[in-house]
């Protein structure tokens, strides 16, 4: 928690640096790296998508089931027996 407050805090601080007296380069960066890492998400996502679009065999083909038998009906001969 302390480690993401940090990072949050910095965040801020490089981005709104040029009005902090700090070098406008640290809002560059700011703006730059997540904006590089989105990209790149999306992309790695998308080759992920692409490699298992790719190496994922086709279906079996669909074959409808047939009727089952139907059962033979036992004769008048057979039911008087």
């Amino acid at each position: 928690m302390v480690i993401s407050a940090s990072i949050a805090i910095g965040y801020v601080v490089a981005y709104f640096a040029p009005y902090l007296a700090l070098p406008a380069w640290w809002h560059e960066w700011a703006v730059g790296i997540p904006v590089l890492l989105f990209v790149l998400l999306a992309l790695v996502i998308s080759m992920w998508i692409g490699w298992t679009m790719l190496t994922t065999p086709p279906p079996e083909p669909f074959e409808p089931q047939s009727p089952a038998p139907a059962e033979s009906k036992p004769s008048e001969e057979q039911a008087k027996q």
